[in-house]
């Protein structure tokens, strides 16, 4: 029978990694080797989500969060209740200016530059100074997720879990047309010549909203922002060569003139190539659709990057509360992070590891084997850029995106488009440069 020693560490808490939520709560020996303080019982802490418990992915929080509960039940107590409900990031603001912020909360990766800038959650890399546990668990992160979630040099929130996109592939919409499935390697060439052959009047060949410039541009190597943050490149010759190629699928009627995606949620077998992320995989299941295939995106003809484009979600831990609380709440955030539970959150929520231990959890790696389309999504994982933390991130965005979109209704010409996006997007910028300093 495990102890209860072994049961933490194979839950990723090992003693030493107590110290902080054991210090918390008065029954660590303060420094300078004095006598412990008096116990005061479990610290108290309120979680909030961005994503409510009907949400899979708010769902599986719950339970991890219920795991950590009954293992250090002693040491911990975690009011949920909030948590039940989807919060948004204008009600974390307005809880936080009223007084009343929670103690650790989920939010999306790029909210949480925009939270640190307005004085709402702490700098984690503080709160865990000399946590060794958590000096492996930082270093182990995939770069991008470490990179994207830090402002200024600071690590304003933990990376908890990622998603990214693939293409999904009907299987027999490929052997009816007597077009063999896509490999490893395969490029945009090789997209247009099995959307040629298998197209037909009542099909959707490529499934394609135009926001996939961004992934298509990964895989030239390229990147919409410099590595420091501080200029926008997407009037570069590789971002046009993106848009001359979408413009190809749109023209020749392989891919939706609307921008819209395919929704398979009736199973209409009419969708031969779709740009979709993990999350898509419970959906067609459930909708009894077609056999289908996971693999990368196809890469650009000449650069051949395989590459993946990521979202994600992140915790962060609030400012406005007591030192104990911001302790514990700090080691409950690294528990999460920790191999065992990433594995259980891309297990129960079909999402994807954002370190590389815990993608070699052999929990996660056991699952894979009897989930290949799944596999097929993780696999990419190494793979993976997202943007980086910039509290004008949504706007940034919005702004490329609307100038995408109008070279693609063909309102403006590529270049005219492109460039539009630069001066817009680069505007924006800007001002959180300035914040930087």
């Amino acid at each position: 029978m495990a102890t209860k020693g072994t049961r933490r560490a194979a839950l990723g808490v090992t003693s030493a990694a107590l110290g902080g939520v054991l210090a918390a709560c008065g029954e660590g020996a303060p420094p300078g080797g004095a006598a412990p303080a008096p116990a005061s019982g479990p610290v108290k802490l309120a979680y909030l989500s961005n994503l409510a418990e009907t949400h899979p992915e708010g769902a599986a929080r719950l339970s991890l969060l219920a795991e950590y509960q009954k293992e250090f039940a002693s040491k911990v107590t975690i009011d949920v209740e909030g948590g039940k409900a989807a919060t948004g990031l204008d009600k974390y603001k307005t809880v936080a200016a009223g007084g009343s912020a929670p103690d650790l909360g989920y939010v999306a990766y790029y909210e949480a530059a925009d939270m640190f800038a307005s004085g709402m959650v702490i700098d984690v890399d503080t709160e865990l100074k000399g946590d060794k546990e958590w000096v492996k668990q930082r270093a182990d992160l995939y770069p991008t997720m470490l990179e994207s979630s830090s402002w200024t040099g600071k690590l304003v929130s933990i990376p908890m879990y990622t998603n990214d996109v693939a293409m999904i592939y009907n299987k027999g919409l490929l052997d009816q047309s007597g077009v063999a499935a896509p490999k490893e390697g395969w490029t945009w060439d090789d997209l247009t010549a099995a959307a040629a052959k298998t197209a037909k009047a009542d099909r959707i060949s490529v499934s394609m909203n135009w926001g996939f410039w961004l992934l298509l541009l990964r895989t030239s190597g390229s990147s919409p922002i410099t590595p420091d943050a501080k200029r926008m490149t997407v009037d570069s010759p590789e971002m046009l060569q993106v848009i001359e190629f979408m413009q190809s699928l749109i023209k020749a009627g392989h891919a939706p003139a609307d921008g819209k995606t395919e929704t398979y949620r009736e199973a209409k077998n009419d969708t031969v190539f779709e740009f979709q992320g993990p999350y898509r995989i419970p959906t067609l299941r459930q909708a009894n659709a077609p056999a289908f295939g996971v693999i990368h995106a196809p890469v650009n003809p000449k650069k051949k990057v395989i590459a993946t484009t990521n979202g994600g979600h992140n915790v962060v831990i609030f400012k406005e509360t007591s030192a104990p609380r911001r302790a514990a709440a700090a080691q409950l955030a690294r528990w999460l992070n920790a191999p065992h539970a990433q594995a259980q959150m891309c297990i129960k929520a079909t999402s994807l590891p954002v370190s590389k231990a815990a993608f070699a959890a052999k929990e996660l790696q056991d699952y894979l084997k009897t989930d290949v389309e799944m596999k097929g999504f993780v696999d990419l994982a190494p793979n993976g850029w997202r943007w980086p933390a910039l509290p004008s991130w949504p706007k940034i965005n919005k702004a490329v995106q609307d100038s995408v979109a109008a070279i693609l209704k063909n309102e403006t010409s590529p270049r005219d488009g492109l460039a539009k996006a630069q001066r817009d997007a680069q505007a924006l910028l800007d001002e959180d440069v300035k914040l930087m300093k």
